[in-house]
């Protein structure tokens, strides 16, 4: 039996829509329920959440408008001085969705009659799950997992092992899977402890006539922070350095599919309240959304990179995020031209040429680069010279 690295309660305790949490939301979907804003004495109101390609999450709210309709004066509000509250509560059949961040998005107002008005707010991050404590908090996680294009490929990661048996004639007899904990591979970024591991997980089905049992085997990256649980943005920013890095390994555009955490705040429930775990729980983030939504690549199309993770390492991965900062100017113009789809020459000639501007301003002068800078009574270094000072330092001659 593999181990879970969760204490496992007895079974008829468990509320199973809290055990499992809310299923994984894809595009196109839409959800019914009650918008909790937090202030004493306000009345839920009825709302409606959608996760679109071109908007990520909406949340619209329908109201009315006329001021005799006292039940609905603090949505008014909301919309009348296009500021709703920081962060709210929809609670749906299928679960609650914690929002934060909330903006305000539009809203159509008709008076008189018997229509109804509707405002739309945009959350940043909407969260598959409810949080304990304060509404108001802002929203930070002890723990974030996320998984990207070509994370599979690059590390060669895997958490389950297979055995086969055999007959005489070598048709297969017998197929043994082992699911295990995989420890990965760990390293410091600053204050950011990072880890990419490999996870499983066993989802078997059956209907009336048909009967299979999935297993996933996944590879991740976790960010944990020594001074505790920290914004969504400030664990997004240490994953995207490891990302980016893929990006010239791989050289093409490679996305982020999905977020969770956990923390402390997110726990699941026995039905007398008690806490058995505390789970991952899905970030829907208004950042990342669209990464989310682009074309998965092939294995063909997502090629080989030109080092995997084991050749660079836990140290090389360390030395990477400390010269990041250095580096910054250099790596972000061809990271943005590598990964668009669809872009101009013109682009790439572009971002290129501020690249390898910047590199040459980093390395600094090198030996014999006097030839490449302009022969005027004021000498002075050229784009040739960068260039010149990027060969030189990889030793291309």
């Amino acid at each position: 039996m593999p181990e879970l690295g969760l204490e496992q309660p007895p079974v008829p305790s468990i509320r199973n829509n809290e055990f499992m949490g809310m299923r994984r939301l894809e595009f196109g979907d839409s959800l019914s329920g009650l918008l909790i804003d937090g202030v004493a004495d306000t009345p839920y109101v009825g709302a409606a959440f959608q996760l679109t390609r071109d908007t990520g999450v909406t949340v619209e709210v329908p109201y009315l408008s006329s001021p005799d309709a006292a039940q609905f004066g603090h949505v008014q509000a909301w919309f009348k001085d296009q500021s709703p509250p920081t962060n709210m509560v929809l609670l749906t059949p299928e679960g609650t969705i914690s929002l934060f961040d909330i903006a305000w998005s539009g809203h159509s107002e008709n008076w008189g009659g018997r229509s109804a008005s509707i405002g739309s707010v945009r959350p940043a991050l909407a969260i598959l799950g409810d949080r304990d404590g304060a509404l108001a908090d802002p929203l930070v996680m002890g723990e974030m997992h996320s998984r990207l294009d070509g994370l599979n490929e690059w590390s060669r990661l895997s958490a389950v092992s297979s055995d086969s048996e055999t007959d005489e004639e070598g048709r297969i007899q017998s197929v043994t899977m082992l699911l295990h904990r995989d420890d990965g591979i760990t390293w410091q970024q600053g204050d950011a402890t990072m880890v990419i591991r490999a996870g499983w997980f066993h989802s078997p089905e059956q209907d009336g006539y048909y009967r299979k049992t999935t297993v996933d085997d996944n590879v991740h990256i976790e960010s944990t922070f020594g001074s505790g649980p920290a914004p969504f943005w400030e664990h997004f920013v240490e994953q995207r350095k490891v990302a980016n890095l893929m990006v010239f390994l791989f050289g093409r555009p490679l996305s982020f599919r999905e977020h969770q955490l956990r923390d402390d705040l997110f726990a699941s429930r026995t039905n007398d309240g008690r806490i058995y775990a505390h789970p991952l729980t899905e970030i829907i983030s208004r950042h990342t959304y669209r990464e989310r939504g682009t074309e998965i690549p092939s294995k063909e199309d997502l090629g080989r990179p030109i080092a995997h993770m084991a050749q660079i390492g836990a140290e090389g991965l360390a030395t990477w995020s400390e010269n990041y900062g250095t580096w910054e100017r250099f790596i972000l113009p061809s990271v943005s031209v590598l990964g668009r789809t669809g872009k101009y020459i013109e682009d790439i000639v572009i971002s290129t040429s501020m690249s390898i501007e910047a590199a040459g301003r980093i390395i600094g002068e090198r030996d014999g680069e006097g030839v490449t800078w302009t022969q005027s009574r004021n000498p002075r270094p050229t784009m040739a010279t960068d260039v010149y000072r990027c060969l030189d330092v990889l030793h291309v001659r």
